[in-house]
């Protein structure tokens, strides 16, 4: 019968010690996560914030850096182009062991606010704005 009494006491004291927690305290998840706004995914930035290169004035390549694995399946499910919330264009992926890249035409540089997103399967959605080269950001 002692043995009995041990499991019961742990049990109850973390459920006591959960019961704890502040009921006003409020999880902030990010819409988005960023480069410097990792969220509650530390150390995933390098391989999930969307890398933006200029091919024109006016046309960007993207590349996620995500190197995507089979087990679990762990890859970059869609990547969007949008301007403030508005969406202008995506690329979907299937599952491949290929980064996912993709290729976007900016309808008007100089009056857009463009970023691009990308959703990976696992870890949220996470954005980059596009910085227009020679226009003040």
């Amino acid at each position: 019968m002692k043995k009995l009494w041990f499991p019961l006491i742990l049990v109850a004291a973390l459920f006591v010690s959960c019961s704890e927690i502040d009921q006003n305290e409020k999880i902030v998840k990010p819409r988005f996560h960023t480069q410097t706004n990792e969220g509650i995914w530390v150390d995933k930035a390098n391989t999930h914030v969307p890398v933006i290169t200029f091919t024109a004035r006016n046309e960007i390549d993207v590349l996620v850096p995500l190197k995507p694995v089979k087990n679990p399946i762990h890859y970059i499910e869609v990547i969007v182009l949008m301007d403030g919330t508005k969406e202008i264009a995506s690329q979907k992926f299937n599952f491949s062991y290929e980064p996912a890249r993709a290729h976007f035409v900016l309808p008007d540089v100089e009056k857009g606010n463009y970023k691009v997103v990308a959703k990976c399967n696992m870890h949220d959605m996470w954005m980059a704005p596009v910085v227009i080269p020679g226009r003040g950001n």
